[in-house]
C-alpha cells in the first residue's frame, strides 16, 4: 500500500462524525503491560535502556503493529483511551508509555539535556521568548510539527480550563493551498529561516539555511513547520520576510486552523495521542491550571523515529531529535519548480 494515502487528506468535519480515530485498550491489553511492567521492575532497568524485548507485549504487539500502519499509510493518527493511569504512579506510567513505544520506533532527544520521555507543562516561562518552547508555558500554540516522525502525547493529568488540542492534516492544507493560492506552494517549498530556540541568546541564533515547509517524492507529500519560529527569526533578528513568503505562511496558518479542517479532541486522563509528524500537525488552547502543582496539567511526550524510513525529497531531511538535523538549504529555481509540479499532480 502507498505511503500518505488518501486517507491522510482528512477533514476535522468529516472525523468529528467518525469516532474509528478513538481505540481502547482491553483487559487483556492492560494485563500484558502489567506483566512487561513488572519485568523492568524486578530487574531494575532504566527506561532510556528498555527495547521491545524487555518489555513484551505477545498479542498487544500486534495491536501496536495496526497503529503503526494507521500511522504510515492511514489516516495518520491514532488516539488509544483507557489507560489506568490512577493505578500506577507517574514513574510508572512514563515507562509504560516509552515501553509501548520500543514497539513503534526509535526513541529521540527532545532537549539538550536528552530526555527520551518529555514531560508537557507549564514552567512558568513566558511564550514568545527568544529561548522559550512552547511546551514549557500554558499559552496557545498555532500548528506546528515537532522534530520527529512520530510524535505521542499521553495525559496523565488535564487542565482546570483549556488546553484543547487539535490536528490537522498537512495533506488537506497543502490541497487547500493548491486550489486558492497555487503560486503561495512555492515559497512553501523554498522553505524559511528559522530560529534556533536553544542557540537564540548565541551569535548565531537563526538557522543558516532555509527549512522547506513542504517536500514531495515519489508523489508523497511531507511537512515540517514551527511557524512562530519564522516568525520570531523575521521579528528579532532581522530576516526579512519577502510579500509571497508572509502571504503563503499567513495562508497556511489560516488554513491549518480552519473550523472545517481541523480536528478538536479534549485528551482526558490516560489517552495516548500518537502522530505522524510528517502528514498531521498539532496545536493546544492556551489552559488555565489548577493551584495544587500536583493538579496541574502533565502530558508525557515521546519522539520517535520510523524503523522504516520515510521518502523525503532533497532537501527534507529526517525529523531525528534534538541536536541531529542541518538541514540543507532548498534553493530557487528548477528545483522548487520541480517540487511543486510534482506535488501537485
Amino acid at each position: 500500500m502507498p505511503l500518505a494515502s488518501p486517507k491522510a487528506a482528512w477533514k476535522g468535519s468529516e472525523l468529528a462524525q467518525d469516532s474509528t480515530w478513538i481505540q481502547h485498550f482491553t483487559g487483556d491489553d492492560l494485563a500484558e503491560l502489567d506483566a512487561a511492567l513488572a519485568g523492568v521492575r524486578a530487574r531494575g532497568l532504566a527506561d532510556e535502556a528498555l527495547t521491545a524485548a524487555d518489555f513484551p507485549l505477545p498479542t498487544f504487539a500486534a495491536k501496536l503493529a495496526a497503529i503503526l500502519h494507521e500511522i504510515r499509510e492511514g489516516r495518520g493518527f491514532v488516539v488509544l483511551r483507557g489507560l489506568p493511569v490512577a493505578r500506577y504512579g507517574d514513574a510508572d506510567v512514563g515507562t509504560i508509555f516509552y515501553g509501548m513505544g520500543t514497539h513503534l520506533g526509535d526513541s529521540l532527544r527532545q532537549n539538550p539535556r536528552g530526555d527520551l520521555l518529555g514531560h508537557v507543562h507549564d514552567q512558568g516561562r513566558a511564550y514568545g521568548g527568544k529561548d522559550v518552547r512552547g511546551y514549557e508555558t500554558n499559552a496557545f500554540l498555532p500548528f506546528h510539527t515537532d522534530g520527529c516522525e512520530i510524535v505521542g502525547l499521553l495525559c496523565l493529568r488535564v487542565a482546570k480550563a483549556g488546553g484543547r488540542s487539535s490536528l490537522s492534516s498537512a495533506l488537506t492544507v497543502h490541497a487547500e493551498i493548491a486550489a486558492r493560492d497555487p503560486e503561495a506552494l512555492a515559497p512553501l517549498y523554498r522553505g524559511y529561516h528559522y530560529v534556533r530556540r536553544e542557540a537564540a541568546l548565541t551569535e548565531a541564533p537563526v538557522s543558516p539555511n532555509r527549512v522547506p515547509v513542504f517536500g514531495a517524492k515519489d508523489g508523497v507529500v511531507s511537512c515540517r513547520i514551527v511557524g512562530n519560529q519564522i516568525r520570531a527569526a523575521a521579528k528579532h533578528f532581522g530576516v526579512a520576510l519577502a510579500d509571497d513568503e508572509l502571504r503563503a505562511l499567513d495562508l497556511f496558518t489560516e488554513l491549518s486552523g480552519a473550523a472545517g479542517i481541523r480536528l478538536d479532541m479534549d485528551l482526558q486522563v490516560g489517552d495516548i495521542q500518537l502522530c505522524n509528524n510528517y502528514t498531521v500537525l498539532h496545536s493546544r488552547t492556551e489552559y488555565e491550571d489548577f493551584p495544587e502543582p500536583e493538579r496541574k496539567r502533565h502530558m508525557l511526550r515521546l519522539w520517535l523515529a520510523m524503523r522504516e524510513p520515510w521518502p523525503l525529497a532533497p532537501g527534507f531531511p529526517r525529523q531525528l531529535g534534538y541536536g541531529v538535523n542541518q538541514p540543507t538549504e532548498l534553493h530557487l529555481g528548477d528545483e522548487v519548480t520541480r517540487l511543486t509540479s510534482l506535488a501537485l499532480r
